[in-house]
């Protein structure tokens, strides 16, 4: 092999390792989003199940933190009145700014 042709060869390679190095950086930071994002869910759950759980005799507006997250929440009467709308959104700190999950469920109320 000549030196021209070693040269190359680890030019080659080094481009193909610092692809792979941006790459992993990438995929790091989706994981953890995803992770950020499960949370998110989970909490906006949490709070469906507890206004839910609470019955229908009123409405409710209300916030909270828990760590990073933000979760706000409005329990509305729906037209008619035999329903409420149970509204929950999550509020967090995202790679590119904020991002903002919202849930929305009915509520039947005999």
């Amino acid at each position: 092999m000549t030196i021209v042709e070693v040269l190359v060869a680890v030019l080659v390679l080094s481009v193909g390792l610092l692809a792979l190095t941006g790459t992993a950086a990438a995929v790091s930071r989706m994981i953890d989003d995803g992770r950020r994002s499960t949370e998110a869910a989970a909490l906006a759950a949490e709070r469906i199940e507890l206004l839910l759980a609470s019955g229908c005799a009123y409405e409710e507006t209300g916030s909270t933190t828990s760590g990073p997250f933000a979760v706000a929440w409005q329990v509305a009467a729906a037209t008619g009145g035999r329903t409420r709308i149970l509204t929950v959104m999550v509020e967090r700190t995202a790679q590119r700014g904020t991002r903002a999950d919202t849930i929305r469920t009915v509520q039947s109320c005999p």
